[in-house]
């Protein structure tokens, strides 16, 4: 993973609901996982779902790419790694999936999300203030 400003992480296991008929996770779960490292990030940040709300911003992912190396198989233990690449005009995470025994890597992703003030719902060109108070302790 490209150096991060921040890192997170959060554990998972693969359910039977998430598989294809391949017997491996389906590709469009993958995106729950990742959603798994992310909320971890933002906790780690103190700005959670309920405190974005608060603060009057959304934070909609605008794009996403995966790469998918090795599956993930019934009732494999993951871990989800998410770190944050970009915050000031955008917030750029990088995730890593990775299986939690061997730490061999799973999936590369990553995703770019940009805040839009939740009154107006207009994309902001830069990161709002309050974001920019959350990230400052973790640039030194």
């Amino acid at each position: 993973m490209r150096k991060a400003i921040l890192t997170a992480s959060a554990q998972a296991q693969a359910q039977f609901h998430d598989l294809d008929p391949m017997n491996v996770v389906w590709h469009g779960n993958y995106p729950r996982f990742l959603e798994l490292g992310r909320v971890a990030l933002m906790d780690r940040l103190d700005y959670n779902y309920a405190q974005m709300e608060a603060s009057g911003y959304a934070w909609p992912v605008i794009d996403m790419h995966i790469r998918y190396a090795h599956p993930v198989v019934l009732h494999q233990s993951i871990i989800v790694t998410a770190g944050l690449l970009e915050w000031e005009n955008r917030l750029k995470i990088a995730f890593e999936i990775s299986d939690e025994e061997t730490s061999k890597r799973l999936v590369k992703a990553h995703t770019v999300q940009v805040a839009v003030d939740a009154g107006s719902k207009k994309m902001l060109w830069e990161t709002p203030d309050v974001f920019r108070k959350k990230v400052e302790p973790f640039l030194k």
